[in-house]
């Protein structure tokens, strides 16, 4: 962590403003927080700042990742018989079925909240994934945003935990 904390404000922000995707602010911001004894304090930092932002600019946050709609795609017998992909919970491997229930629901979750589904689904089913946007399409604008940070965030950790590998190669993630 001492070669992180020595950083100069330029390199910390080149390094870490990727964290989160459109949120370079949040790393300035963070580096006056500096010393971290941690990467997961340095984490808790970085997620603070973009949670105490200003409403438009945590929603421009959700809006920089991908939404359900990216990877949701019907099953072709093509794909049926090609490796499984980096699509989380087979979203591209959908009956007809399925693709127009999840789209019905994706496009309803867009029009109330004017932001695309976003769920850290690496290890969740199809069914789970349904779960959450059903449930979701029920919260309050204020909760779904903070919700839907929620999920921004476990993407950003990993991203967090590449970054560090990269600078210390060894350290514990």
């Amino acid at each position: 962590m001492q070669s992180i904390n020595d950083m100069s404000r330029e390199r910390f922000v080149s390094t870490f403003g990727s964290v989160f995707d459109h949120a370079t602010w949040a790393a300035e911001e963070a580096y006056e927080c500096r010393p971290f004894a941690d990467v997961k304090s340095l984490f808790t930092t970085l997620t603070a700042m973009v949670r105490a932002a200003p409403d438009e600019a945590r929603r421009r946050v959700v809006r920089a990742y991908p939404g359900l709609e990216t990877f949701l795609a019907v099953a072709s017998a093509e794909a049926l018989t090609q490796p499984v992909s980096d699509v989380p919970a087979d979203l591209n491997r959908l009956s007809s079925e399925e693709f127009a229930q999840f789209r019905a629901l994706n496009k309803a979750y867009q029009e109330r909240f004017d932001m695309p589904f976003v769920i850290y689904a690496q290890d969740l089913t199809r069914a789970e994934v349904m779960k959450a946007l059903e449930q979701r399409l029920r919260y309050e604008p204020e909760v779904e945003t903070a919700t839907a940070l929620g999920e921004v965030a476990k993407f950003a950790r990993v991203k967090l935990a590449e970054i560090c590998q990269k600078l210390e190669p060894g350290q514990p993630k």
